[in-house]
């Protein structure tokens, strides 16, 4: 969890600038490697089925006494176990969050937030002097066979943070019955909207790549009945018509305003008349809470490192939207998701 410093610390560290404050970035740095270890090692694991001393711990994970008796203590100093007695727990945090049979866990996208921060950052001073990618995401992922996986994961694991809260938001019209997920990847939100909606059916839309992992997500979820995958390229190919929704989640960042425009236009047309988009990004400008605020410019920034890109304010997608010819157009806060937020609007008449 974050390092909270005590009332003390921030007075010295914060308000009175007697020390560092930027100690506490650090710390944060190490612990979410420290948490990564935790996870790539199945110490979670091993403590699902009870509490264990280190050196059963260690004994299930393989490694060393030494070894894992200094990660336990770290991480029971950052809130992930706890220990009484000599023996160690899972924190009700890691149980929900960490372990990879709860319905919420993020533990698959553990990886994928590491390799943004402690591989695809590396050059992300060159990038800025540059004022363009050193590298761009997909050349770095042709470099590392296997990493396009190790991004879906991470994808999914925010849709788990995300998905109920944006289903229960998102109020679709009792008349849908085809939805579009523009650029789904994985396909766990379309899963979830058709769950929620028993009339309604889903096609998956993305690259072949992503398609794959859609398909095992459709055949995990047992919803081959109601989903359905179509590999294809949203600038080469038609997406089709007749479409209730549309939904584009983490998409409309990775394009200059221009191509946005003519996207959902696109998109536009392959909906019917008084159909719902459903945009779900960072969204910069007006932050609800401290924790938004900086999600959203880190995340401007990594997206710049990565694709040359950035995220965008509510103002800049409603008036790509309107100019789509879309219509009530309004914003969602995510409180789970901090930073991000939905865009929705009904296409005109």
């Amino acid at each position: 969890m974050p390092i909270l410093p005590n009332f003390i610390e921030r007075l010295v560290l914060l308000t009175f600038n007697q020390g560092p404050g930027l100690m506490l970035d650090f710390l944060g740095a190490q612990a979410f490697r420290v948490v990564g270890v935790g996870v790539r090692l199945g110490v979670f694991e091993a403590l699902s089925g009870g509490s264990l001393t280190a050196a059963e711990a260690a004994r299930h994970v393989q490694a060393s006494e030494r070894g894992i008796t200094l990660l336990l203590d770290a991480l029971e100093s950052l809130g992930y176990v706890r220990e009484k007695g000599g023996r160690y727990v899972n924190t009700a945090m890691t149980v929900k969050w960490l372990l990879r049979s709860s319905p919420t866990s993020m533990a698959g996208g553990v990886p994928f937030f590491e390799s943004m921060v402690f591989d695809r950052w590396e050059h992300l001073d060159e990038s800025i002097r540059r004022g363009k990618p050193a590298e761009y995401g997909s050349e770095w992922l042709e470099r590392h066979p296997g990493s396009y996986r190790v991004y879906e994961d991470g994808m999914i694991a925010i849709a788990r943070m995300a998905a109920d809260e944006v289903i229960a938001k998102v109020k679709l019209p009792p008349s849908a019955r085809r939805l579009i997920d523009i650029g789904g990847g994985h396909g766990l939100y379309s899963i979830k909207f058709c769950r929620q909606y028993p009339a309604l059916s889903a096609t998956i839309f993305d690259l072949p790549l992503a398609i794959e992992v859609a398909r095992e997500t459709i055949a995990a979820e047992d919803m081959g009945g109601r989903v359905t995958a179509q590999a294809g390229d949203i600038w080469r190919d038609d997406l089709g018509a007749g479409c209730d929704v549309a939904l584009l989640f983490n998409l409309i960042h990775a394009y200059l305003p221009e191509k946005n425009i003519e996207l959902l236009s696109k998109v536009a047309s392959a909906l019917n008349p008084g159909g719902e988009i459903v945009i779900m990004e960072q969204i910069t400008g007006q932050a609800f809470g401290s924790t938004a605020k900086v999600l959203a410019r880190l995340q401007a920034l990594n997206y710049f490192n990565d694709l040359e890109a950035q995220t965008y304010r509510f103002e800049d997608i409603a008036g790509w939207l309107a100019q789509a010819g879309f219509v009530n157009l309004h914003r969602i806060n995510l409180l789970k998701a901090p930073g991000f937020g939905l865009v929705l609007g009904t296409k005109a008449n």
